[in-house]
This record gives C-alpha cells, structure tokens and sequence, in this order.
C-alpha cells in the first residue's frame, strides 16, 4: 500500500503517518522503526520489484546468448524493455513501475543525481541489478561509443520506457484500458524508439 500511495501521489506526496494509518498502525512511528524513513522504504519498495524485473531480464539474457546473439543492439533493447511492458497489469508489476516513474522525478534517485558515476540509478544493490547492468555494459559495446554518451542515451531510453509504461498502467487504473495497445505490441513499439534514441 505504500508502494500504491507513492505512485499516485509521488515521492514527497506522502507522510510517513499516511502510510502507517493506511496499514492500520495505530503507532504512527511503525514505518520509521521497521524502514528507518521515507527514503529507505522507497528503497525497499524499488529493490523488491527490481529483483523480479531483473531475473527476468537474466532470462532474456540467457535466451539471447543461446542463440549467439548476446551482441546484437535489438536483442539487447528487447531485454530491456519486455520486462516493464510484461509488468503492465499484473498485481505486483503495474503499481511499482509507477513508483520508478515517481523515483525519476527525484534527482536523489536517478543515476545523475548520484555523485560517483559508478553508483547504479537508485542506489540500488548490485545483487539486485546485475543483469541490468549487464545490458547496459553490453549497449555501450555495441553503440560503440564511450561510457559517457552511452550512459546519457541509456538513460534517455530508460526514462521513455518506464514513463510510457507507467502512463499505460495509470490510464488502466482510470479505467481506460480499452484504449491501451497489448503489451507485446507495446514492447515492439518502444522498442523500434529505443532504437532510433540510442543510434541517433
């Protein structure tokens, strides 16, 4: 629920005692004791929805180097994107890719608001992230182009995935779904922007 209240409302939209109320907490420090704060139970919240997100990613990865195609940009891109648009709809993807969507408004939680470039975006561990981070290695390979301009492009891609995705799941919400393309087709559409945002 306060992965769901964050979403709707934003990072800053939401006290701690909210939280705690909409639990049924009648101790309105609860949330502080068990997370620390605000910005440690965002962190939570992230990482326990990136872990799903990027064990499914590792399964792409797998697929693709089966394949020999573990280089290839599409394949790559695919990686990147099916597991956000897979997560549209689903109980435990649609409201946490909102919350990303919120956490890329706060400059504490993107990768450009962080002061050493090696830190991934949200501070995320790297347990949780390696795959991700594996196609972000294996992107700037194969643009072949240096760390910098790589990284500035990815995230350009990542933040027009999770928004787009993001703004599917919220017109869903609001009953509008009928009006959604399906995720796969979603996915080639991101995909084939992903591409021309990366190789421009």
């Amino acid at each position: 629920m306060a992965e769901r209240l964050f979403a709707e409302r934003g990072i800053h939209g939401v006290s701690l005692r909210e939280i705690a109320e909409e639990a049924g907490q009648r101790n309105n420090a609860a949330v502080q004791y068990h997370f620390g704060g605000r910005d440690d139970l965002v962190r939570v919240l992230f990482e326990r929805g990136f872990v799903r997100l990027d064990r499914r990613r590792a399964g792409i990865l797998a697929e693709l180097d089966a394949a020999g195609r573990g280089s290839e940009l599409e394949g790559l891109v695919r990686a990147l994107v099916v597991p956000f648009t897979e997560a549209m709809g689903t109980r435990s993807g649609g409201t946490w890719i909102r919350l990303v969507a919120r956490m890329h408004e706060d400059p504490r939680f993107n990768p450009f608001g962080q002061n050493s470039d090696d830190r991934h975006p949200y501070t995320a561990g790297e347990e949780v992230t390696a795959a991700t981070r594996e196609v972000a290695v294996r992107i700037q390979a194969a643009l072949g182009l240096d760390r910098a301009q790589a990284m500035a492009r990815f995230f350009i891609t990542t933040t027009m995935v999770v928004h787009v995705v993001a703004d599917r799941e919220a017109l869903a919400v609001a009953g509008a779904a009928g009006t959604i393309e399906p995720p796969g087709a979603l996915a080639t559409s991101l995909v084939q922007a992903a591409l021309a945002v990366l190789r421009r």
